[in-house]
């Protein structure tokens, strides 16, 4: 007799372990009508079928392991949207299973093995990604017909607002700070005082924990204050349209109003203003500097042990040959480079194939001045003018 195993799935938390059970006992009561011996049963409770949770499911990838394992010859499964909700899916399982002589039996839709049933599997395969893509189409629709009648359409309400049928309603208490704090700002105030004033008083955010400056500064950005409805049915791709919103629902006056239009443009203008206020250090490659990986290298000035210090350093996720800026500046070799630098810190040089782990910083020491070329001109690149 051949081994066979079963996997079962449901998809959302309003399903329980019967829609489990009821699969599980359809693929048995298959497997004793075909002679098949079930060896295991792999199940997944309240997991999408989407192709970008297949990594989620455990009992499925466990299930894949053993199949490359060779433990078992049939895998049952009562319809083939258990397995997947994705034709690429799909597909590849299929091909991996071919590949160790294991075959995928669905009990409810059994087309046989001949060439038309290969068609009909495909055809159930594509319908399993159609269901998951109209789903979505109809939700998108739902959204933006309650985005047009200025209702909640979902997820926590702002600060300062509570919902009531799915209307927004000012909350008096939490527009109240919120009044302040638009107006601490206008009057060009700090709000420390407030949010302690609110922490004293017990005042959360709506998901119960303290507000913080990152809450306030959402606070402050939000238009729908104003009375402004704004709903984006699908977010920008680009990160300067996020704040923006130039594609969202905008219905005006929809909302109660607790900050007026003026106020909020005013302080929009003074929270645009502080920005980049920060004293700046000039440099005389700034902005001309990359690495070999292609990131942009960036000057810092520190001072450690009466010794100035200029690093040169990338994002965090690049890994930085440290001599590539040189060498891209000078078209010098390495021997060039580590010769510009006092003695006692050549031995503390990596050689030309080391990198500079993610984060880490490429130093030049100042502490003799800039680094000189035998004609006398100067190699510092990263010096500050």
């Amino acid at each position: 007799m051949r081994k066979a195993v079963i996997y079962a799935r449901f998809s959302s938390d309003k399903q329980d372990e019967a829609s489990i059970d009821a699969q599980v006992r359809a693929c048995r009561e298959y497997a004793a009508g075909k002679g098949l011996t079930v060896i295991d049963t792999y199940s997944d409770e309240a997991v999408s079928g989407k192709g970008s949770k297949t990594a989620s499911r455990k009992a499925y990838q466990r299930m894949l392991r053993d199949v490359d394992k060779g433990l078992f010859e049939v895998i049952l499964i009562h319809k083939y949207d258990r397995v997947a909700r994705n034709l690429g899916e799909h597909v590849s399982l299929e091909k991996r299973l071919k590949d160790r002589k294991v075959e995928l039996i669905a009990v409810a839709q059994d087309f046989g093995s001949t060439a038309e049933a290969k068609i009909m599997r495909t055809l159930m395969w594509s319908l399993s990604e159609y269901y998951l893509d109209n789903l979505s189409s109809e939700v998108k629709k739902g959204h933006r017909e309650t985005a047009l009648k200025a209702l909640h359409n979902g997820g926590t309400a702002p600060f300062g607002y509570d919902v009531v049928n799915q209307r927004y309603v000012v909350n008096e208490l939490e527009a109240g700070y919120v009044r302040k704090l638009f107006d601490a700002v206008a009057n060009r105030e700090g709000y420390t005082a407030i949010l302690a004033e609110m922490e004293a008083a017990g005042i959360t955010g709506k998901r119960g924990k303290p507000i913080k400056y990152t809450q306030v500064y959402e606070m402050l950005r939000n238009e729908k204050y104003t009375g402004t409805y704004i709903y984006t049915p699908q977010e920008e791709e680009r990160r300067e349209d996020r704040r923006s919103k130039p594609n969202a629902i905008r219905i005006e006056n929809a909302l109660p109003q607790i900050i007026s239009k003026a106020q909020f443009m005013e302080v929009q203008r003074i929270m645009t203003e502080r920005k980049q206020t920060g004293k700046k250090v000039g440099y005389l490659c700034s902005g001309l500097v990359y690495c070999q990986c292609g990131a942009k290298m960036h000057g810092v000035r520190t001072t450690r042990k009466g010794h100035e210090y200029f690093p040169a350093t990338t994002a965090p996720r690049s890994a930085v040959p440290m001599w590539c800026i040189w060498r891209r500046l000078t078209r010098r070799r390495w021997s060039t480079f580590t010769s510009c630098f006092p003695r006692r810190t050549r031995t503390g040089l990596p050689p030309p194939s080391a990198s500079i782990r993610p984060g880490r910083r490429a130093v030049w020491r100042s502490s003799t001045g800039p680094c000189k070329s035998v004609s006398g001109r100067s190699r510092g690149s990263m010096m500050p003018s």
